[in-house]
């Protein structure tokens, strides 16, 4: 379909995409993106371009990370002036878009070739200030024994390095390795606090999944990791380097498919007294069909001959925040509970008093 062909009705769908993520997902986080998301949706000409990948998950962030790409690798355009990420001081959001307009329409054949070829696979290590509370839990019903780690959507394994880290949740509470070149700070909501261990729990091995892994060890991907990390969010392009380099001396394992084709026989590989414990963060929230229930019910069924654990990070349609929660899968059963409400990117986390 040409982009002229495009009908109204879908260019109508393709403009609520952008309104949906400057409201709920830009919102207070980017205000780089939520002014760009902004201006898109009113922009036919825009839409259009942006629609030639309407089939891709969280097209807005695909659609501006791929300009972001460009300008990383070195186009030389007024719209650099805009992005913190290429210049220090950047200039009133409010006067962005007639800039970022004409970069798109300079550059239409590129933009569409890397939404083409190229999907959202954000990697945010500050995701694991969120789940360290949480494989804390894990440890303390699982007798503090080195955990088994399957990760759900590891794109380049950055999370799947979560005990390699330092953490600080507020002033007084630390934990992780004080000699990390990460250092990850998360901020603490509510009256409640989470269950943050001394000591991280062990890691006995960790196996990752992607249906399309990215190689940190290739400078094309390493590029588009960064391209990913939104302009404005200097704090998370600052983690994201030291993990590349944790992830390149690691190298942690990594198999390429669908994770509910290939967990079966990684739960079965995995000794029945061994702690088990599954976790995915933002990947059933850009799946298409219903795989949460899919990976339940495999899950469930996995149990009848050994326990394992599930955790999870996900932002449910009804939800205002990300929820981190917990489910325990024994003898074909699963007890399942909301933990936390978090942000996406790990800046703050709001335990639930009657989490436990």
């Amino acid at each position: 379909m040409s982009e002229s062909t495009y009908s109204p009705l879908l260019l109508d769908k393709m403009a609520e995409r952008f309104r949906y993520f400057a409201g709920k997902i830009y919102a207070d986080r980017s205000p780089l993106y939520t002014n760009l998301a902004l201006r898109v949706a009113e922009d036919p000409e825009l839409l259009r371009l942006a629609a030639s990948a309407q089939e891709k998950a969280a097209l807005p962030n695909l659609f501006f990370a791929a300009v972001h790409l460009l300008l990383l690798k070195g186009e030389h355009h007024q719209l650099a002036a805009f992005y913190p990420s290429l210049n220090n001081s950047s200039r009133h959001y409010d006067y962005v878009y007639p800039y970022f307009r004409s970069f798109v329409l300079e550059h239409p054949g590129e933009i569409r070739e890397i939404m083409m070829t190229h999907s959202v696979q954000t990697n945010e290590v500050g995701r694991c200030a969120v789940l360290v509370p949480a494989f804390e839990l894990v440890a303390a019903q699982t007798k503090r024994q080195p955990l088994t780690m399957i990760e759900i959507g590891s794109s380049a394994g950055l999370t799947l390095l979560w005990d390699r880290y330092h953490y600080r949740y507020g002033e007084d509470l630390e934990c992780g390795d004080p000699n990390s070149p990460l250092r990850i700070e998360c901020s603490l909501r509510g009256e409640t606090r989470p269950p943050i261990p001394r000591e991280l729990p062990k890691v006995a091995s960790r196996t990752g999944s992607d249906l399309s892994p990215i190689d940190v060890n290739n400078t094309e991907n390493v590029q588009w990791l960064r391209a990913l990390v939104w302009p404005d969010n200097q704090k998370r392009a600052r983690q994201l380097e030291p993990a590349i380099r944790l992830v390149k001396q690691a190298s942690p394992r990594i198999i390429t498919g669908n994770a509910l084709d290939l967990l079966p026989n990684l739960i079965d590989k995995v000794p029945e007294k061994t702690p088990l414990c599954i976790y995915h963060s933002f990947t059933l929230t850009l799946a298409s069909g219903k795989p949460r229930e899919k990976l339940h019910s495999l899950l469930t069924k996995a149990s009848k001959k050994r326990d394992l654990f599930l955790v999870w990070i996900e932002w449910a349609t009804e939800s205002e925040t990300p929820l981190l929660g917990l489910a325990k899968f024994s003898t074909g059963a699963k007890t399942e509970r909301i933990l936390a409400r978090c942000h996406s990117h790990g800046e703050w986390l709001e335990w639930m008093s009657d989490s436990g």
